[in-house]
C-alpha cells in the first residue's frame, strides 16, 4: 500500500546493507514520490493510458538525475530507419574528431519505459570519460512491439554506423556496445546476432551486400559494457532475497516485463538473445566489462555470465557494487559508486578502442 511505502518498511536486511550514499537515494526518492513532485509532472499529461502516464511518471522522474554533468562539443539528434521503424538516435561527441570511436548505448526500462532523456547523463559521461562518441539508441518500446524488434533494431543501429560511420564522424572500426538493465541484454544479445546472423542485421539496416560486409561488423565490436542486466535466469537466490516496490523490481515485476516482451509465443523461451547465458561461447565474443549491484534481484544474473565467461577463458572484468540497488548508475549526483563503474566502463572500452 502507498502509506506503507516509507524507508522502515524495506526489509532490514536490505536497509542494513545499504551504502549511505544509497540510504539518501532511496530517501530523497521517498520524499518526491511522497511530495507528488514527479507523479504531477508526468501523469497530469499522460491521459487514461496507464502506459503513456508510467512513462511520463518515468522520464519526470528521470529528469532530476540527468541535471548537470558533462558538457559535449556537439550533440545531434536525427532518426534512421532501422527494422522496419524510424529509430531516434542521438551523437555526443566529447571533442570535434572527424574519426572518433563510437559506444552504442542502450537504454534500460524493462523494455516499456526510457527514451534517449532519460539516459543523458550516463551517456555524456560514457564519452567524456572514454573519449569516444556516444551513439545512443531509442528502440521501438513494449506493448508497442515485442522481441525482436528491439534487439534487430539495435543491432541494425551497430550495421549502419559500421557502414556509414565515416558520414558521422565516427570511425567503424572501433565499435562498443554500453546498456543498463534491458540494455546489457539487448547490447549482449545485439552482439551474438551480428556475430551468428550478420545478415540479418544488415538487411535490418537497409544495407545492400555491397555496403555492409556484415561479418566484418562483429570484428569492429572491441568490447561491451553490460550493467545489472538479465542474462536468462528465471530465478535465483538474489531473485529471492531482493526486489520490491522500492525498485520495481520484485519477481511478478520481473515475470510482468518477460512476458509482456518476450513470451507471448512459447518457443521464445529457448532462444539464446533471450538466454544468452546458452549462447555458444566457444566462438569468440567481444571482451566484456560486468557490474552487478549486491541488492539487485539480477545480481546472480551477472555473476552467471562473468562465471560463463570466465569457464571459456573469455576476456572480461566482473565488479559487484556492494551495498547498490538496481539502476544506481542514474544516481550521479549523489552516489560516487555510480562514477566510479561508469568511469572504468569507459576505461575499460578506451584502453580496447586502441588496441590495433
Amino acid at each position: 500500500m502507498a502509506d506503507e511505502q516509507t524507508f522502515e518498511s524495506i526489509p532490514a536486511h536490505i536497509r542494513r546493507a545499504m551504502t549511505p550514499e544509497q540510504t539518501a537515494v532511496v530517501r530523497h526518492q521517498l520524499a518526491r514520490t511522497s511530495s507528488g513532485t514527479d507523479k504531477a509532472r508526468g501523469s497530469n499529461t499522460a491521459g487514461d493510458d496507464p502506459v503513456a502516464a508510467m512513462r511520463a511518471d518515468y522520464n519526470a522522474e528521470r529528469a532530476f538525475w540527468n541535471e548537470g554533468g558533462p558538457q559535449m562539443a556537439s550533440t545531434d539528434n536525427f532518426t534512421l530507419s532501422l527494422a522496419g521503424a524510424t529509430v531516434p538516435v542521438r551523437i555526443h561527441r566529447p571533442v570535434e574528431n572527424d574519426a572518433l570511436p563510437v559506444i552504442i548505448f542502450v537504454h534500460g526500462g524493462g523494455f516499456t519505459v526510457g527514451n534517449l532523456d532519460t539516459h543523458d547523463r550516463i551517456q555524456r559521461v560514457l564519452a567524456a570519460e572514454s573519449g569516444a562518441a556516444v551513439v545512443a539508441v531509442d528502440y521501438s518500446l513494449t506493448p508497442e512491439t515485442v522481441f525482436p524488434q528491439a534487439l534487430h533494431e539495435v543491432a541494425a543501429a551497430a550495421a549502419y554506423f559500421a557502414a556509414h560511420g565515416q558520414e558521422h564522424g565516427i570511425d567503424p572500426r572501433r565499435l562498443s556496445f554500453a546498456g543498463d538493465s534491458a540494455g546489457a541484454i539487448l547490447s549482449l544479445s545485439a552482439s551474438l546476432l551480428l556475430r551468428d546472423e550478420p545478415h540479418t542485421a544488415a538487411q535490418a539496416a537497409g544495407l545492400s551486400p555491397d555496403q555492409s560486409a556484415p561479418r566484418s561488423v562483429f570484428d569492429s565490436i572491441r568490447s561491451l559494457l553490460l550493467y545489472y542486466g538479465t542474462y536468462g535466469l528465471r530465478d535465483s537466490a538474489t531473485m529471492r532475497l531482493y526486489g520490491g516496490w522500492w525498485d520495481g523490481m520484485s519477481m511478478a515485476d520481473l515475470d510482468s516485463m518477460r512476458e509482456a516482451y518476450y513470451y507471448r509465443e512459447a518457443q521464445h523461451e529457448a532462444n539464446p538473445y533471450i538466454d544468452p547465458l546458452s549462447a555458444d561461447y566457444t566462438r569468440p565474443v567481444p571482451p566484456m566489462f560486468i557490474v552487478g549491484a549486491e541488492l539487485d534481484p539480477l545480481a546472480d544474473d551477472s555473476r552467471a555470465l562473468a562465471q560463463t565467461l570466465a569457464a571459456h577463458g573469455k576476456d572480461h572484468e566482473f565488479h559487484m557494487e556492494e551495498g547498490a540497488l538496481h539502476s544506481f548508475l542514474h544516481y550521479g549526483r549523489m552516489m560516487e559508486a555510480t562514477r566510479d563503474v561508469l568511469t572504468w566502463g569507459a576505461e575499460y572500452a578506451a584502453a580496447r578502442f586502441n588496441i590495433a
